[in-house]
Parts: C-alpha cells; structure tokens; sequence
C-alpha cells in the first residue's frame, strides 16, 4: 500500500506506534529473582537448625553464610560479559538450574564441605540471573515503561528475603531444614521451564568487536557505570550492616527471638514499599541520580538515630523503616539507569554485572566494619562514623550523575 502524499508531494511518515510491554515475562524474570535472592536468606533464618544438625562451628556458619557473597564479589563483572554472548533467555535458564542443582546437593549433604560446595553453586546461578534478568526485563518493557519496570527490579532482594523470613520457619518445623531445601529446588526447576516457556528466544551475539569493527572499551572504563556501581556498593554495605544487626540489637534490647524476627520483617517489608514507589516516581519523570541522592542522604541520617543510645526504642525503629524504606529507592534507581549509562545495547550485561559485584563487596564489607567498631567502642553509637561516611561517597555519586544526566539533556 503507498504512502499517503501530501499537497507538497512528500510522502508522509506515519509515526510508529509505541512497543506494547510485554509483563509476562517481566513478571517471569521478576520471580526469578525474588527465588535467587530466598536462596541468599533461607541459610539465615536457618543456620540455627543447621548449625544444630550438622555439629557446625561459628567460624563455619559464618563461611557458610559469606561463601554465597564472594562469588558475587569475584565474579560479578564476568559474568556480565556473558549475557549477550550465551544469551539472555539461556543464561536465566541455565543459572536458575544451577541453583536448582545447588539447593538440591544441599538438602542431601552429609556434611558442612558438601553444604559448602553447594552454596558456591548457588551463588553462581545466583550471579547468572541477577545479571540476565534485568536485560530481559530491559527488552520486554517497552519504552513509556521501561523505568517502571527496571524500578520494580529492585525489590527482587528484599521481597526474596521477607518471603523467606516470614515463611522459611514454617516450613522447617514441618519438613526440617533440608526440606526447606528441596522445596527451593524444585521452585527453581520451575521457574527456569517457565522461562523457556514464556521468555523469547533472542538471538546472542558476540560482544567482543562493534559493528565498526572497533573493540568496546572495558566497563570499568565507564565512569558513568562506576559512580551507578559505588552507588549501589555503598548501598549495600549500609543495609546489610543495619538490617543484619537489627535482630541481635532487638534481642539485647530484650524483645524475645520470634519477636525480633518479626519486627526485622517488617522493616525489610519497608525496603519493598520504597523500591516499588521509586518505580512509580522513575515512571513519572523523576531522575535515577536524584532518588540516589535522596536515598543516601536520608539513609545516612536514619543511620544516626538507629544507633543512638538517648533514642527511645519507638524512635528507632522508625528510623529503621526509614532508613529502608528512603533506602529503597536507590537499587529502582540504579537499575532503571542501566540502559541509559551503557555506551550500547552489548554494554548492558556488563553494566550490570559490574553493578551486582560492587554490591557483593559492599555486602562483605559492610557487616565486619560495623561490628569492628562496635566491638572496639563497646557498644553501638558509633557505628554511624561508618554508615555516615559511606552514605557520603553514596550522595556525591547520585549528585555526580544528576549533574551528568542534567547536562545530556541540556
């Protein structure tokens, strides 16, 4: 059919209509990552049991714990390299089989060394569908949603650990500790047939030479990229040394454990809220580097009252809820930045990759300093001097991109 013709006798393009998103496989690579990350909090609601049957030491309890964060601190940025080249589609598949694979070891070990081995496992898979789910959910959202929907992505971490929070005992007291384990590997199994099911099959490519002919640059010479990694490090070092000492700080405080549990959960659940309504905000037209921005700056001040010794316990725990819930719009932000900081389509793996290892590091990190100095102070108050400081490097890194992505506009 030909083009319509104007009075002048040029044709007349029609503008092309938006890309329709496609949420099925949003939602696909979502649960994908809401299953990977329960893989990160089953160890701890269940390291009691474990300990108990299995005769482990506190030294191997705390391997067993960090094992699955230093694949990601080794490996993140590899990894990333791989999306485009074996495939997005693939790549969820296969990493979710691994960690299928890991979990289902883990419920026949015989022994801390098997269970050990199995966590590496599953912290490969792990590092396979944290750097593959988000391409995926970049290519399937269209353009008017794409912020949106990369914002969603940020709750995949802690809507997996309140599920397995909250249920995780449950299930423990029905079937035991190596149930829990079974009933993950076949959620695992069932979700990487899922995604060959629902997920379309992209061709992969190679991202070693451009289509010049010219080979890409590393990622690590991005400095955009690197100021959205430090972003994200940063947060990460902040929020797992608050909300992993939430529980002993509430148990020193003289709340029973369950309680303890429950009022962690809770504040967890806050980190959820903030990520879904950074979501929203992103859609509406907020910038990825101002929500960093905001995120640090009011993490770093909850941080202050979280640990202050003249706080009443009410005042505190507001705080906490704060502090996850500002907290929350920094990874919906750094995600729904990705696209627009990778120097091309093939970058984007990378990217992210880069952004998964950074957040592993600030992950190790975090947790050790806090209790060093409490450990050296004799108590809590002055743990901000540490969460305080990073919160700091996090601003100056949302406002470095905030000014960067202001003058691209411009």
């Amino acid at each position: 059919m030909a083009e319509p013709v104007s009075a002048t006798g040029a044709a007349q393009q029609t503008p092309a209509a938006p890309v329709a998103s496609a949420w099925g496989v949003v939602a696909v690579a979502l649960l994908a990552g809401v299953l990977a990350a329960s893989q990160v909090g089953k160890v701890i609601v269940a390291l009691p049991t474990v300990r108990d049957d299995l005769g482990m030491s506190l030294t191997a309890s705390g391997v067993l714990l960090s094992s699955y964060t230093f694949v990601g601190a080794l490996l993140g940025s590899v990894a990333g390299g791989f999306v485009d080249r074996w495939g997005r589609r693939r790549m969820l598949a296969l990493a979710l089989g691994v960690l299928a694979v890991g979990a289902g070891l883990g419920a026949v070990s015989p022994g801390s060394p098997v269970l050990l081995v199995s966590r590496i496992l599953e912290g490969l898979g792990f590092m396979g569908v944290a750097v593959s789910a988000p391409a995926i959910i970049t290519a399937a959202a269209g353009e008017r949603h794409r912020r949106l929907a990369l914002g969603l992505w940020g709750i995949y971490m802690p809507l997996g650990q309140f599920v397995v929070i909250l249920l995780g005992p449950w299930v423990i007291a029905a079937i035991g500790w190596r149930g829990l384990w079974a009933v993950n590997a076949g959620l695992l199994l069932a979700c990487a047939v899922l995604v060959v099911e629902v997920v379309p099959r992209v061709p992969a490519v190679s991202p070693s030479v451009a289509a010049d002919g010219v080979k890409p640059a590393p990622v690590w010479r991005n400095s955009a990229a690197v100021l959205l990694a430090v972003a994200f490090g940063s947060y990460s070092l902040q929020y797992l040394a608050v909300i992993g000492f939430l529980p002993t700080m509430y148990a020193a405080g003289g709340w029973a454990d369950t309680s303890a549990a429950v009022l962690t959960a809770l504040v967890v659940f806050g980190n959820i809220v903030g990520n879904v309504s950074a979501g929203v905000l992103l859609h509406r037209g907020v910038r990825p580097g101002t929500l960093i921005a905001v995120a640090a700056a009011s993490m770093g001040l909850a941080a202050v009252v979280v640990y202050a010794g003249w706080a009443p316990f009410a005042l505190s725990y507001c705080a906490a809820v704060l502090f996850a819930l500002f907290g929350g719009h920094l990874p919906a932000a750094v995600f729904a930045a990705v696209p627009s900081v990778a120097r091309g389509p093939r970058e984007m793996g990378p990217v992210n990759g880069l952004v998964v290892q950074m957040s592993n590091v600030g992950s190790i990190v975090g947790p050790p300093s806090v209790a060093a100095v409490a450990t050296h102070v004799g108590g809590w108050s002055m743990s901000p001097l540490v969460l305080s400081t990073i919160a700091a490097v996090c601003l100056a890194a949302g406002l470095t991109l905030r000014t960067r992505d202001r003058r691209i506009r411009t």
